[in-house]
């Protein structure tokens, strides 16, 4: 790797997802894929609990609204979560340059 002076940085990106564009919508649509899978009744208000957690914590919030929470081996969870990640990487590949926000590209 060529080493870069200080005085050539023209700048620096720290997505923090949902800074470049939207991802929340592919995490959601994940987790509901594999709530349904579950048989695990979807609400709004399991959606809003999602906001901001771990992976894992996810998980066991979705797993206790369908009363599964103790269904299920660590291991179990472990791919369960697993899934619920491939859901949402198979749904961003889906993503192009127009779901990049606003004032992010250059004009």
């Amino acid at each position: 790797m060529a080493k870069v002076s200080f005085e050539q940085i023209k700048g620096f990106v720290f997505d923090l997802d949902g800074v470049i564009t939207d991802t929340s919508l592919y995490h959601t649509k994940a987790w509901h894929q594999l709530a349904d899978k579950l048989d695990v009744t979807w609400s709004k208000e399991l959606e809003d609990g999602l906001k901001g957690i771990s992976r894992m914590d996810s998980l066991e919030m979705i797993l206790k609204a369908g009363h599964k929470e103790n269904d299920y081996t660590h291991d179990e969870k472990v791919a369960l979560a697993t899934e619920k990640n491939t859901n949402y990487v198979n749904e961003i590949s889906k993503m192009t340059p127009e779901n990049i926000l606003p004032g992010i590209k250059r004009s």
